[in-house]
């Protein structure tokens, strides 16, 4: 059928009118957004005055203050923000185009994933390679401090990659915006006064100060706090400089370890086998024991290696990061140390496999054997946990992560509903224990 030229027009003003209508729309919800961040960074601009006082208690001069904060604004791009809503007590809602997309991304990568085998060769032959061009300046601080430079290269290549990662956010203007709207306000609050006390005491320029987006700065990734505490000037410039000597930012990380309780006596963790039908729910620091006595109870080092005779009398503890599903580690304190840097099993069993490679210049394996697992969101591991504390378990944080609490109770949770025991999270068990408490009405 023929249309009409009368008919063409109709329907060419109509889409004309819908064109302009959408754009009309847009251009309101660009303006809700622009006088939502104004509102906020007005807010967020007041909040900073605010600081002033606990600044000059801090020791930071008005100078720098004003020269460091005056005129800061929010860094919006950075990610896991919470935004306020509304803006202030009388601003604008939340626009619903910043509102917080639901999380579909997988709870966290497999264990297994932080493995790859490439990734592990590549940083343990730069990290040889480092060994050597550096061996005099590592040989002293590992005297200094008493921590191998194998596990200080590792943590220098996890970090940033042995310096090649970009840093490319400010890390005054990062830190100010976390402690305004982040996760954890008061924690980034103290060290947005440390970073304004680091430039105050010109340790280093607001320009060198980069960072990730969390506001951890320099070679080895130390925030404000660990750079106060930990950061030395070990090759005698008169400067603890972590951006851009190799040296300072290796030793204070040495330093930090050394400090927070690192025994140069023993090793990180023992890679081991369990007996079959072993309790996975034994697992965590606050189960620990003599390696004697998880010797009597059948577990034992892997390839038939012993235990040192003069270690049998050291607390260790259970590490499954995949639950009966990965390997397993007997750990040492070191272990806690390095949790310490990042509080997380396989960041530590990551730095430590790697600084093993580094020293023996050879691929080492894992033995235990990696096998699937499920792959569930982190809200519904949330939503788990949050079902497994009002039943009066202890999982620990409640965001998501299976931390050894959560796994642990996994362990205690199968044992009762009679499912096989690993330890780890299961679509099955998750189902069950989330339809079981609908059907309660929890």
């Amino acid at each position: 059928m023929r249309t009409s030229s009368r008919g063409l027009r109709s329907i060419g003003l109509a889409l004309l009118v819908a064109v302009q209508v959408l754009l009309s729309l847009r251009a309101d919800a660009q303006d809700d957004v622009a006088a939502y961040k104004r509102a906020v960074e007005m807010r967020f601009a007041e909040w900073l005055q605010g600081l002033w006082p606990e600044a000059e208690v801090a020791g930071v001069s008005r100078a720098t203050f004003e020269a460091h904060v005056k005129g800061l604004t929010l860094d919006w791009s950075l990610p896991h923000l919470v935004l306020p809503d509304p803006a202030s007590p009388e601003g604008p809602a939340l626009p619903a185009s910043l509102k917080p997309k639901p999380r579909h991304q997988p709870e966290f990568d497999a264990p297994e994933g932080y493995f790859k085998k490439s990734a592990l060769n590549a940083l343990a032959a730069t990290g040889h390679a480092k060994a050597k061009q550096l061996g005099p300046a590592l040989n002293s601080i590992q005297t200094q401090y008493g921590v191998p430079a194998s596990v200080i290269l590792a943590i220098w290549g996890r970090e940033t990659g042995f310096g090649a990662a970009d840093l490319p956010y400010d890390a005054v203007s990062a830190i100010a915006t976390q402690a305004f709207m982040g996760r954890r306000p008061e924690e980034f609050r103290n060290q947005l006064i440390g970073a304004l006390r680091i430039i105050e005491q010109k340790h280093a320029s607001r320009k060198e100060m980069k960072s990730s987006w969390a506001g951890a700065m320099g070679y080895t990734q130390f925030m404000p706090s660990d750079f106060e505490n930990y950061a030395v000037d070990f090759d005698g410039d008169g400067r603890r400089d972590i951006w851009n000597s190799v040296v300072d930012a290796l030793a204070s990380a040495g330093n930090s370890l050394h400090s927070q309780g690192w025994d140069g006596n023993q090793t990180w963790a023992y890679e081991v086998e369990l007996p079959k039908d072993f309790d996975c729910s034994q697992q965590g620091p606050d189960t620990a024991r003599p390696i004697a006595d998880w010797a009597k109870l059948g577990v034992a080092r892997v390839k038939g290696r012993p235990f040192p005779d003069e270690r049998m009398g050291d607390a260790t503890f259970l590490v499954l990061p995949a639950g009966l599903k990965g390997p397993a580690f007997l750990a040492t304190s070191n272990f806690s140390v390095l949790k310490l840097y990042n509080n997380s099993d396989v960041y530590a069993i990551f730095v430590g496999h790697v600084a093993d490679m580094i020293a023996y210049d050879a691929p080492v394996e894992f033995v235990g054997a990696w096998q699937p697992v499920d792959r569930l969101s982190r809200d519904r591991i949330q939503r788990f946990q949050e079902i497994l504390v009002a039943q009066g378990h202890d999982v620990g944080k409640v965001d998501g992560l299976s931390g050894f609490k959560t796994r642990r109770t996994i362990g205690l949770e199968e044992k009762r509903l009679g499912l096989p025991l690993t330890c780890y999270p299961s679509k099955v068990l998750v189902d069950q224990v989330i339809r079981d408490a609908s059907a309660a009405g929890r």
